[in-house]
């Protein structure tokens, strides 16, 4: 099973537990693939530098590097896409999700981003929260 997990649920799952973990772990055991591009991983490194995360990472005992390199070690890379829609006006680095989606097979979208998550679908890709999420891949992992 394919998904694409936008930048917030990646770093979510990395600092913190809870739904997004699951998915970064079910990753992690090869049970799911999380795609990932150039773009969405520079995103993910942008986003890391914030400074809100540092006392999170200090409590963690852990680096950005560290965090970033076990990130890359769980996602399958493909290419960056090569026609990004232009749906969502309002934050439209989020197009790019929609993208890596559609031109790469994906069965979900995973985000807690509300511009994703009001389109509910895209392509016929559907579009979750991260506790949606867990309960579709744990259904579809079941039925295997």
């Amino acid at each position: 099973m394919k998904i694409i997990i936008d930048t917030n649920v990646a770093l979510s799952g990395l600092l913190w537990g809870g739904p997004p973990n699951q998915i970064l772990k079910w990753a992690r055991d090869r049970a799911i693939q999380i795609l990932a591009c150039d773009k969405t991983v520079d995103e993910l490194k942008r986003v890391l530098q914030y400074r809100k995360f540092s006392n999170r990472l200090s409590v963690l005992q852990n680096t950005r590097q560290k965090v970033l390199a076990y990130f890359l070690n769980l996602v399958a890379f493909v290419p960056d896409p090569e026609s990004v829609p232009s749906i969502i006006e309002a934050d439209p680095f989020d197009n790019l999700f929609l993208a890596l989606a559609s031109e790469n097979g994906a069965t979900l979208i995973v985000s807690g981003d509300r511009h994703l998550l009001d389109l509910e679908s895209f392509n016929n890709i559907q579009i979750v929260t991260p506790s949606e999420g867990v309960q579709t891949i744990s259904h579809i992992l079941t039925i295997r």
